[in-house]
C-alpha cells in the first residue's frame, strides 16, 4: 500500500508539472501575441492562411509531392493570383477612394441638410422647453469622424503592410511545423487528460477550418453580388462599397446592416430618384437573400453550434474589448471556449460515473 501510495503521488506530481508547463507555454504565447503591436492581426491572418491551405497541402502530399514543395506551391500560385488581381483592384479602389475623399464634404453637408427639416419641426414643437441642434451635432460628428479616418489611413496602411509581410511567414511555419509542435505540446499533457486534449485539438482544428473557409467564401460571394449589382445600376464607388460590404459581412447579424449604410447614404444624398434608392436597396437585399437562402444553409450552417442570443452577446463583448476585430473573432473564440468547457465537463462526468 505504501508503494502504491507513493507511486500515485509521483504520478500526480508529474501530471501537475506537465499541466503547469503546458499552461505556461500557452499563456506566455498569448501574452506575447497580445502585447506586441500588430502581432495579433498577423497571427490571425496567418491562421486564416493556414486553414485555407491545409486541404491543398494535404491533397498535394497524397499525390506524392514532398511536404515543403506542397506548402510552397499554394503560396506561389496565390501570390501570382493576388499580384495580378491587385494591379487592377488597387488602381480602381485608389481612384475611387481619391474621388470619394474629394466628394466627402458634399455627403457630410447632404446628411446635415437631411437632419435640418425634422430638427426644425421638432424645435418648433419643443420651443418653450428646449432646443435641439441635431443637424449641427451630426455634422460635427461626421466631420470629426471623417477627419480621424483620413488622418489614420497612413497608419492603417503601414500596419497592413507589416501584417501582409508577417502573416505568410508565420503561416508557412504553421503549415511546416504545426503538427510536430502540436504533438510536442500534447506530449506534455497529463496522462489522464491526454485523450481529452487530443480529441479537443481535433475538434477545434476541424471547426476552425470549416468556419474560416465558410465565412471567407460567404464574404466573397456577398461582395461580388454587391459589386455586380451596384456597377450595373451605375452607383458611384461601387468597388469600395462592395469591398466594405464583403468585409463587414464577416460580422454576424450586424455586419450586413453596417455594410449597406454607405451605399444607401450615397444614393440618398445624391438626391437620386426614389427608384434609384430602391434599386440600391434591392441590390443589398438580393446579396443578403442569396447569403441567407443558399450560402449559409449550404456552407456556413453547423460550423458554429451557438444559440443566436449567445452570438449577439459575444459580439457585443468583442466590440467592447477589441472593436471591429473583436466583433469578427468573438464567435469562433466563443465556439472554442464552448468546445473546451463541454469536453472537460464530459470528462469530469465520466470520471465520477
Amino acid at each position: 500500500m505504501i508503494l502504491d501510495g507513493s507511486i500515485q503521488k509521483k504520478i500526480k506530481r508529474e501530471n501537475a508539472f506537465k499541466l503547469i508547463i503546458v499552461s505556461t507555454i500557452i499563456i506566455s504565447g498569448l501574452v506575447v501575441i497580445l502585447a506586441v503591436p500588430g502581432m495579433l492581426s498577423s497571427f490571425l491572418l496567418a491562421f486564416v492562411i493556414t486553414y485555407l491551405f491545409k486541404p491543398i497541402v494535404a491533397f498535394l502530399e497524397r499525390k506524392g509531392i514532398r511536404r515543403i514543395l506542397a506548402i510552397l506551391l499554394p503560396f506561389l500560385v496565390s501570390g501570382l493570383i493576388v499580384s495580378a488581381a491587385s494591379q487592377f483592384m488597387v488602381s480602381l479602389v485608389t481612384e475611387q477612394a481619391a474621388s470619394f475623399q474629394t466628394d466627402l464634404p458634399k455627403y457630410i453637408n447632404g446628411l446635415s441638410d437631411t437632419f435640418k427639416k425634422p430638427t426644425n419641426t421638432l424645435n418648433l414643437a419643443l420651443l418653450p422647453y428646449t432646443k435641439i441642434d441635431l443637424a449641427e451635432k451630426a455634422s460635427n460628428w461626421m466631420q470629426n469622424s471623417a477627419s480621424n479616418v483620413l488622418h489614420r489611413i497612413p497608419e492603417w496602411i503601414s500596419k497592413l503592410l507589416s501584417t501582409m509581410l508577417l502573416a505568410p511567414f508565420f503561416a508557412f511555419f504553421m503549415l511546416k511545423d504545426g503538427q510536430s509542435i502540436g504533438r510536442n505540446l500534447l506530449a506534455f499533457m497529463p496522462n489522464n487528460l491526454f485523450e481529452v486534449a487530443l480529441n479537443l485539438s481535433s475538434q477545434i482544428n476541424k471547426q476552425l477550418g470549416n468556419f474560416i473557409r465558410a465565412r471567407l467564401l460567404e464574404s466573397v460571394i456577398v461582395g461580388t453580388v454587391v459589386l455586380l449589382g451596384l456597377s450595373s445600376i451605375g452607383t458611384p464607388y461601387a468597388s469600395i462599397l462592395a469591398l466594405f460590404a464583403g468585409l463587414t459581412n464577416l460580422i454576424p447579424y450586424l455586419g450586413p446592416v453596417i455594410g449597406a449604410i454607405p451605399g444607401l447614404v450615397i444614393a440618398f444624398v445624391n438626391h437620386d430618384t426614389l427608384a434609384s434608392v430602391a434599386l440600391v436597396t434591392t441590390v443589398y437585399l438580393i446579396a443578403q437573400l442569396i447569403d441567407m437562402l443558399f450560402v449559409i444553409p449550404l456552407v456556413v450552417a453547423k460550423t458554429v453550434d451557438l444559440h443566436p442570443v449567445t452570438v449577439v452577446i459575444v459580439i457585443i463583448i468583442g466590440s467592447q474589448v477589441m472593436g471591429i476585430l473583436g466583433m469578427i473573432i468573438s464567435v469562433p473564440v466563443a465556439s472554442i471556449l464552448k468546445l473546451v468547457f463541454t469536453e472537460f465537463y464530459n470528462h469530469v462526468v465520466d470520471i465520477r460515473s
